[in-house]
């Protein structure tokens, strides 16, 4: 019989059973979901082309405890050839523990004898407990210098490799910045039947960096370094003296102790992910909104950027970062100007974008109380400002005269769409200065600035489905699955640490859920 290489070769993520248990006290796991999920990813653990050849009908069983997620593996498969013999060039995945090995915790291969006591609580303080369609749950955070907090981020951080596409887990596993990185869990603590069972069920987890950043005299009067510049009657500041340090005269050290870990800083949120059998209920939001609260809450975070945000990440950041914003009365009362003196309109002048957003308010004292970087920021600023703009103004044929437009609303989409092509030609310029046809660039822009509106069109439409769902308390839909229309020939040339932009770090892609 003809050898028929496809009976062999099978998809690395449906052959991947994922699952979550609880020990009982028989001593016998036992599952707690009727269905295992698949992961997203594992081009990172088993081969590049998520392939595993030279196995009939493999099976990879990976399943978690609920409350610290001690693995537990299993790997069968019906029938192995040597792919070898057949062709040299030929890859076979070594289908055993040891393909996993170095991602999953020294503990695997021990029988875990004693189920967790039904008191037992996770590391850290307990940030917010909360109640969602029906269930209770619980959102906890730790340093990753404690040990408990340690072994569970060991336990589990295969996931993160399993469901974030592109990610890493390098800088967890120095010992020397553990005490930078914060560790956050979601869970479900919904009481069960068997009350001497723990009712902790991990339902999401992420993790957050905190990075020094130089201070500026802007970044250390933003995180409460520097005193505000003193008011006087003639408008003049008095000059500031700043505190003196003291030495010890022996040892010539400073007397004063300063904490490395309370001075400016940006704390970047890494690692996001919430089990997919807990998708789509809104919990995402509800431990991104955590987190953001309880850094935004610490005077010496000057900024909170995301690493490498995804598509999904981005549709829920935005929504919550608007609803979190709308409650400062400064961003509540934005208004697009209506009206700009001749000179501004000028077709060689600068589009005035502070004079049309602003309209008198400092958005950039406004960005620093939010503690949003700068790019997000301005696109909530744009997203908001839009939705003041009734719907039926928000289309290109009524702007043909532009500025001079007699209806207010007309004037304002001008004006608004103007800050758009200055965003949009200020993120691409390199790209669109190497077109030499300009009607091609004009083109170009243009479409981006329709893509972008209708991007947060569908936002706008999101957040009032989010708000009605809300308050009748029922399920959320899991989300914007669709792909976003690409704004322009490219994307911001970010770094990995999303918007250090210059203006954010002088004055001063993605992170998967």
């Amino acid at each position: 019989m003809a050898f028929n290489p496809d009976e062999w070769i099978t998809d690395s993520n449906e052959c991947f059973h994922i699952n979550l248990y609880r020990t009982t006290n028989d001593n016998e796991p036992v599952r707690i979901l009727d269905d295992a999920f698949h992961p997203s990813y594992t081009y990172t653990l088993i081969a590049s082309d998520e392939k595993i050849a030279g196995y009939k009908n493999p099976r990879i069983e990976l399943d978690f405890r609920a409350n610290d997620l001690k693995p537990k593996l299993k790997m069968s498969f019906d029938q192995a050839i040597d792919l070898q013999k057949l062709d040299p060039e030929l890859t076979q995945v070594d289908l055993t523990p040891e393909l996993f090995r170095q991602h999953l915790p020294e503990s695997i291969d021990e029988a875990s004898k004693a189920p967790p006591a039904a008191d037992w609580k996770p590391p850290g303080a307990c940030l917010d407990t909360f109640a969602l369609h029906g269930k209770q749950y619980e959102i906890w955070k730790a340093s990753m210098t404690d040990p408990a907090a340690r072994r569970i981020w060991n336990n589990m951080k295969i996931l993160v490799l399993l469901f974030i596409e592109g990610a890493t887990t390098e800088g967890l596993e120095d010992e020397d910045t553990l005490d930078r990185w914060s560790l956050y869990l979601l869970y479900d603590v919904t009481p069960l039947a068997d009350a001497a069972l723990s009712p902790y069920t991990l339902a999401g987890f992420s993790t957050s960096y905190r990075s020094w950043v130089f201070p500026t005299f802007e970044i250390a009067r933003a995180t409460d370094q520097l005193p505000s510049p003193p008011e006087s009657a003639n408008g003049h500041v008095g000059r500031y003296a700043p505190p003196r340090l003291t030495q010890d005269p022996k040892t010539f050290l400073f007397n004063e102790k300063i904490n490395l870990l309370e001075t400016p800083s940006r704390e970047r949120i890494s690692q996001f992910l919430v089990l997919p059998p807990y998708q789509g209920q809104s919990l995402g939001s509800r431990l991104y909104n955590t987190i953001f609260q309880d850094l935004v809450a610490m005077p010496f975070i000057y900024e909170i950027p995301v690493e490498d945000p995804s598509e999904d990440f981005d549709a829920m950041r935005d929504y919550s970062d608007i609803t979190y914003l709308r409650t400062l009365p400064a961003f509540q009362s934005l208004s697009i100007a209506s009206t700009l003196p001749p000179e501004l309109l000028r077709k060689d002048a600068p589009i005035p974008r502070d004079q049309i957003l602003a309209n008198g308010t400092d958005l950039e004292q406004l960005r620093h109380e939010a503690k949003i970087v700068t790019r997000q920021f301005y696109r909530m600023v744009e997203l908001h400002l839009l939705s003041t703009i009734p719907p039926n103004h928000r289309n290109r044929a009524r702007i043909t005269r532009k500025g001079k437009a007699s209806n207010e609303n007309d004037r304002k989409y001008y004006f608004w769409r103007l800050v758009l092509k200055h965003r949009i030609y200020s993120q691409n310029a390199d790209t669109l200065d190497q077109m030499e046809d300009s009607a091609e660039r004009v083109q170009k822009i243009e479409s981006a600035v329709d893509n972008q509106q209708e991007e947060f069109e569908e936002r706008l439409e999101g957040l009032e489905k989010r708000q009605r769902w809300a308050v009748a308390d029922a399920p959320a839909p899991s989300g914007p699955r669709g792909k976003r229309k690409r704004i322009v020939v490219e994307d911001d040339e970010d770094d990995e640490w999303e918007d250090m932009e210059e203006a954010s770090v002088a004055s001063s892609k993605r992170m998967r859920r």
